[in-house]
């Protein structure tokens, strides 16, 4: 018996130690940057949320992601712009550049650039309506690269005017898309506040239950809400609050943004701040 035991560790040893094969639902680390990253921009149905799954498989410092994983992106102008563009796409494929947050176990994206792998509608209604309705064939039969595989013209139009989606926005009445918040993201830093669950009928869908309420101790207070996006720093802040029995204050930097019309604030960083007894609670 005793030499049979043994034999069995041996043969476990490679299904639960160093030999073991990473979890492919194993999340990124906050903080991750996918870059240049292809896939599908998928709604979320009756909700504002949106979905990008992978079309083929990815690399970052955090190590492989692989094609068709699913990831939830954050609200933010970058996504604001990525929804009024899809409309004009023949199929919704881009590429894309985003910071990785992790909350409660699960992923989600914060993007921060795109460029559309599809050309779009009002370019082809153009080319029929100037009697060239077969312009891509003859493209192709030509010694110009294959339009399915070359950067589209509107697409290199869009890169030269604007290599970062949070430069220059998309104006009223140019492209038949609403009008977008022209100003850019911003950090917002050292900013002093609370951490407050938003009411239930107010909130978006879960996880994002939690708003950042600026108050430096009674100065400075103000209407602002920045609702606060999933990420590591806001489950350390709650983790935090869980186990203090007075109301807590927080020292945050993060990126400031908005969508549809909503602040949102996605942290970065966060400190407890003290009063020592020489401000009223």
């Amino acid at each position: 018996m005793s030499l049979i035991v043994p034999a069995a560790l041996l043969i476990l040893l490679p299904l639960t130690g160093y030999g073991a094969q990473p979890s492919p639902l194993k999340p990124l680390p906050d903080g991750t940057i996918l870059a240049g990253v292809d896939g599908k921009l998928v709604p979320g149905g009756a909700t504002d949320r949106w979905f990008f799954d992978l079309v083929a498989d990815a690399n970052s410092v955090s190590g492989p992601v692989a094609a068709g994983t699913r990831f939830e992106l954050l609200p933010c102008r970058t996504l604001e712009l990525l929804i009024a563009d899809v409309n004009d796409r023949f199929t919704p494929m881009y590429r894309l550049s985003a910071r990785v947050t992790q909350y409660q176990g699960k992923n989600f994206l914060f993007p921060t650039y795109y460029l559309p792998l599809s050309k779009s509608k009002s370019s082809e209604s153009s080319d029929v309506e100037q009697g060239q309705p077969h312009v891509l064939r003859e493209r192709a039969k030509s010694s110009e690269p294959d339009p399915e595989l070359a950067i589209p013209p509107e697409v290199m139009d869009k890169l030269n005017d604007r290599r970062f989606v949070r430069g220059l926005q998309r104006e009223s009445g140019k492209s038949g898309g609403p009008e977008l918040p022209r100003s850019l993201d911003r950090m917002l830093v050292d900013a002093l506040g609370r951490i407050e669950p938003v009411a239930p009928g107010l909130q978006p869908p879960a996880p994002r239950r939690y708003a950042f309420i600026p108050d430096a101790f009674g100065w400075g207070v103000s209407g602002t809400r920045y609702g606060l996006l999933p990420c590591a720093t806001l489950e350390q802040a709650r983790q935090i609050q869980a186990i203090s029995p007075d109301p807590v204050r927080f020292s945050v930097a993060g990126i400031a943004t908005e969508f549809k019309g909503k602040k949102y604030l996605l942290l970065q960083r966060m400190i407890r701040t003290y009063d020592h007894g020489n401000f009223v609670k």
